[in-house]
């Protein structure tokens, strides 16, 4: 298979913190992305293989050449390390690639082992179409083409529950504290809040963190919810009127924190 020349990237495959698995992000969709998302410095990515037995991955840095000296940025240039693309820079990788039995083969320049066996850093490039995928992570079609396939993950969305509805909404923090403190009021300097949707999920904001919600019900004012971040905590509550106090853990155990929210 010839695949001498420039490869533009069509998606690529990123980890997603809202849902902790990885998914294939278009390139589209990575460009819209915040400037610091980190599977921002993916868009864009471009491969040059070239007849020497090379391979050079261009990705942006996230500079421009305004942000850089001119002689330093003459040197990067020069040296190939750096390719200027109106007026955005970009890092360029050098790899080895080559053809074997029909296959084309990158190495990724991994090392190691794994139960006890060393790793074989030559990873087989997947043809798709007429795109290829490199190291299972960039979906590239050749420049100026129009990739037959394009790789996305589509997230499936869940219906509201009528039930719910009444229920949905956001919440602002009050207090919280542990269950045997008699002081009801702590940490009020570092407010938190959930934003419920009506289909059952919904994010929580604490500790400057923005946590998953994947389940959360509420059933003659007995409240349950699970967030999900390096790990899952279960809550138990009431909601009543417009105040929700919620347990992350046996609501009679002295340690346990009660979180009080107010509807708004």
């Amino acid at each position: 298979m010839n695949v001498l020349g420039v490869w533009e990237l069509v998606s690529a495959y990123g980890f997603d913190a809202a849902t902790f698995k990885q998914v294939w992000i278009t390139n589209t969709d990575l460009n819209l992305l915040p400037a610091d998302n980190y599977n921002r410095m993916m868009a864009n990515a471009t491969f040059e293989f070239k007849d020497n037995g090379k391979v050079t991955m261009f990705s942006c840095i996230g500079k421009t050449v305004d942000d850089v000296p001119a002689d330093d940025l003459k040197a990067a240039v020069d040296a190939g390390q750096v390719i200027v693309v109106d007026k955005d820079l970009y890092m360029a990788h050098d790899m080895d690639w080559k053809e074997e039995d029909g296959n084309i083969l990158v190495n990724t320049g991994e090392s190691g082992e794994i139960l006890g066996e060393a790793v074989n850093p030559w990873k087989a490039v997947e043809v798709l179409g007429n795109t290829l995928i490199i190291n299972g992570t960039y979906q590239v079609v050749r420049k100026g083409e129009t990739p037959s396939e394009v790789k996305k993950t589509v997230t499936e969305v869940k219906a509201d529950d009528p039930a719910l509805v009444p229920f949905a909404g956001t919440y602002n923090s009050l207090y919280n504290k542990f269950v045997g403190d008699p002081d009801t009021v702590k940490n009020t300097d570092d407010p938190f809040k959930l934003e419920l949707q009506a289909n059952g999920t919904g994010k929580s904001y604490r500790n400057d963190l923005d946590i998953t919600v994947p389940a959360w019900s509420c059933e003659n004012g007995e409240f349950k919810l699970t967030e999900k971040f390096l790990g899952t905590i279960d809550y138990t509550g009431k909601l009543e009127g417009n105040l929700l106090t919620l347990f992350n853990g046996d609501p009679s155990n002295p340690l346990t924190c009660m979180y009080v929210f107010e509807k708004a």
